[in-house]
């Protein structure tokens, strides 16, 4: 029936001379899969043809299912294109099937896909925007308490804050900074740590703001506020925070924890089956943004004996620390410190200074005791980062023995990867070339 997920490929890509499958499978938010016939399909098919390379593709924050298929498919034709502009050909027994992993990561808008003025609205952006917020809130409430709704709800609909009803609202709220994990005791922060961390943020999304750049795309770089001014202005913050911004900031936190357990949960086991494919191809997996976390996880949660042969992180939205051997100022290591020796190539992982949510607000918003390091999967911090807490897409890896490169135009070689070059992890600064988050 149309508008139904196929039992085997989404469709057949032809480009380049080549054809080849290409699945998706979709997730929930619980890491169950939703297409296990097709699942099941994909495995027998690797298991029983002679495939010579599998690629597996994660998307990252809010990206619904045409979005998702979207970025897939132009990265492919992408690749394609650009081996055959750049002469070079493929092996003549290359095989690849290609499988997007898709799972629900849109409870996030940025504020400039939304009309200014709801009033102002046509009928359909109006209810799109009512609806958008109505999600944020139903995703943002599974985590309060069922007795504490009823005051959840009601300053949910403020259009402003008096910093009491702030602080009540962080109350309420405390459950999604709670450490889940008994690795880790840790408490959460308290109400005012955590007011104090949104007054923060925005008022370093109002000063983007102000220099007129685009959040969703040309995130563009900029100077941040000084300490002295940031510190001055967050009781002014505190005042003027909007309810409906601090919920979407919210759900930031739950795409962050979605990705880690679509990963472990739902990934994990289908990189286990691939790899024990009878035909034994190699294993590539891309992710983007939080679809990074995506497959960190599931390879940390791997349990095959058999290495996934690449890796490839485009803007990753984890912790800079998280392949640490020690996460300064903390007795542990990074949640994802053994990924590398389970990668047979090196990690290669982008980093741009043009990555305005990364750069600029990622280390304020995401700073419970489980995003430093990226403890739930398993001090100072550099000097050239902010915080402890910084993204690794934003400013690359750190403590792991890691290696910084500058991105190059396409057909220059990379002297320091070969094919000899052992596991590790390598941070590319493509601040040259990647402008945006998206980018």
């Amino acid at each position: 029936m149309a508008g139904e997920l196929p039992i085997g490929p989404y469709r057949t890509i032809r480009t380049g001379g080549l054809e080849f499958p290409y699945y998706i499978i979709p997730f929930d938010k619980r890491g169950l899969c939703e297409g296990p016939r097709t699942r099941d399909e994909l495995c027998r098919q690797v298991s029983e043809e002679d495939f010579t390379d599998v690629f597996v593709f994660s998307h990252g924050w809010n990206n619904d299912w045409e979005a998702a298929t979207t970025r897939y498919e132009d990265f492919i034709e992408g690749f394609i294109g650009l081996r055959t502009s750049l002469g070079i050909p493929f092996p003549s027994d290359y095989k690849p099937l290609l499988v997007g992993i898709f799972w629900p990561s849109t409870a996030l808008v940025w504020e400039d896909e939304e009309a200014p003025d709801i009033a102002g609205a046509s009928r359909s952006v109006a209810d799109r925007l009512v609806g958008e917020e109505r999600r944020w809130i139903a995703e943002v409430s599974s985590e309060v308490e069922d007795e504490h709704l009823d005051a959840f709800y009601d300053l949910a609909q403020r259009d402003v804050w008096t910093e009491e009803e702030a602080l009540r609202f962080a109350n309420l709220v405390r459950p999604i900074y709670a450490e889940p994990s008994e690795e880790d005791p840790g408490s959460p922060p308290g109400a005012d740590e955590i007011v104090a961390a949104w007054a923060r943020a925005e008022l370093e999304l109002e000063a983007a703001e102000e220099e007129d750049l685009d959040l969703r795309t040309d995130f563009g770089s900029s100077p941040s506020p000084t300490p002295e001014a940031m510190a001055a202005g967050i009781g002014d913050a505190i005042r003027r925070l909007v309810p409906r911004r601090v919920i979407r900031m919210l759900t930031v936190y739950q795409m962050k924890d979605r990705a880690g357990k679509v990963g472990a949960k739902g990934v994990a086991p289908l990189l286990d089956r691939l790899l024990a494919a009878g035909s034994s191809p190699r294993l590539h997996l891309i992710g983007h943004s939080y679809g990074g976390k995506v497959v960190l996880s599931a390879t940390a949660r791997s349990e095959s004996d058999r290495m996934v042969h690449s890796m490839l992180l485009l803007q990753p939205a984890v912790n800079h620390l998280c392949f640490a051997d020690h996460v300064p100022g903390t007795d542990y290591a990074g949640g994802y410190h053994q990924v590398p020796d389970r990668v047979r190539r090196p990690i290669l992982s982008t980093f741009s200074e043009h990555d305005f949510p990364l750069t600029r607000t990622f280390h304020l918003a995401l700073r419970r005791r489980q995003d430093l390091g990226e403890l739930l999967t398993a001090g100072r911090s550099p000097d050239d980062t902010p915080s402890r807490y910084a993204a690794l897409g934003g400013f690359g890896p750190r403590g792991a023995g890691e290696r910084l490169i500058s991105i190059l135009d396409p057909g220059q070689p990379y002297p320091e990867l070969s094919e000899d070059t052992p596991p590790e992890v390598v941070g590319i600064n493509g601040s040259r070339t990647i402008k945006g988050h998206g980018n």
